[in-house]
């Protein structure tokens, strides 16, 4: 059973801009605390919603996206620990803040707590004051730690691992992709970073352009600097890796001006301080394939991705090398 408690916001100016208040789900099989905390929390300015068990309370949490989430340990069908657990690894609500809400104070369920994922623990009975500072001194900290790249607008390193690691717990077959420019950093050394990051922002382009058009493509993120990671199908991935590089070496020219274009590089100092030609920029992308059944973590896998990545930067331009990790040879291409 599931109930949702609304606010009229308050937070409303001269221009009659209304803000969508932020949503607190409560996970407690004691209806009567639900109902006392839901009227606190809406006082406050929050938006309530209300699970019974702890399997409504995950599948809730899936589909709602809550800003927040209170856990009770002890719920019928799934306890709180567990709820916690599934909780986090589930890409979808990994990075929400979520404080456990208890009678049960003893040291053992305090570390239990804090072990399976909670944030925070409050023992019952609650002090209401204390409980929404709480809560919205989490909110300001989720606030300050995105989750997605600000640069691209992609989910970043911690939403990849977790994704991986979900498709390892489902058992099934899968590409892990990673990918980058090769001679960034001679590129933003010589135009600029702002010129840097509008190449990183075309690549990104392209990239979504790619994989929205591709049904088995689970997850594109954003790792950081010029990295990129994608997961796909591996019936999928050289297809894939040649329709990205086509029209990444489409868009290199109206990266570059004229003159630097014309000749084909760059002349900046190397690392050393000498000066030296750079090609132009090319794209590199490796991956290994996960067959279903096999035991690997998602370390692993990062790391054969960047290995193969190695593989594909010993051409000159841009190529894709991927280890199909069935004993048959590397799939390499332009």
């Amino acid at each position: 059973m599931t109930t949702r408690a609304h606010v009229r916001p308050r937070n409303v100016g001269v221009d009659h801009m209304v803000r969508t208040p932020q949503t607190i789900l409560i996970g407690d099989d004691d209806r009567q605390f639900c109902q006392l905390m839901t009227v606190l929390l809406v006082e406050a300015g929050f938006a309530v919603l209300v699970a019974h068990d702890g399997h409504t309370l995950v599948r809730l949490a899936q589909d709602r996206l809550p800003d927040l989430i209170l856990i009770d340990l002890v719920m019928p069908h799934l306890d709180g620990y567990e709820a916690l657990r599934q909780l986090r690894n589930d890409t979808r609500t990994a990075h929400l803040p979520m404080i456990i809400v208890s009678v049960r104070a003893a040291p053992r369920d305090l570390v239990k707590g804090f072990e399976s994922g909670a944030d925070d623990f409050v023992t019952k009975p609650v002090i209401g004051t204390e409980l929404v500072a709480r809560i919205r001194g989490h909110l300001r900290r989720a606030a300050r730690q995105p989750v997605h790249s600000p640069l691209t607008g992609l989910p970043g390193n911690t939403l990849l691992l977790g994704e991986i690691r979900q498709h390892l717990r489902q058992r099934v077959a899968f590409t892990l992709l990673h990918a980058d420019l090769g001679n960034f950093k001679a590129f933003n050394d010589f135009y600029g970073f702002s010129r840097g990051d509008t190449a990183i922002r075309e690549l990104a382009g392209v990239l979504r352009e790619v994989t929205h058009r591709e049904a088995g493509v689970t997850f594109l993120g954003h790792i950081g600097g010029d990295d990129f990671a994608i997961l796909c199908s591996p019936e999928q991935t050289r297809a894939m890796c040649r329709d990205i590089i086509a029209r990444f070496e489409s868009l290199v020219p109206k990266l570059y001006e004229g003159e630097e274009l014309a000749r084909g590089y760059l002349e900046a100092r190397d690392r050393d301080g000498a000066w030296r030609r750079f090609p132009l920029m090319g794209l590199a992308i490796g991956g290994g394939v996960h067959h279903a059944g096999r035991v690997h973590d998602a370390e692993d896998l990062s790391r054969q991705a960047a290995s193969m990545k190695l593989v594909a930067k010993r051409y000159r331009r841009s190529a894709y090398a991927v280890d199909p990790a069935d004993g048959s040879p590397y799939w390499v291409g332009p």
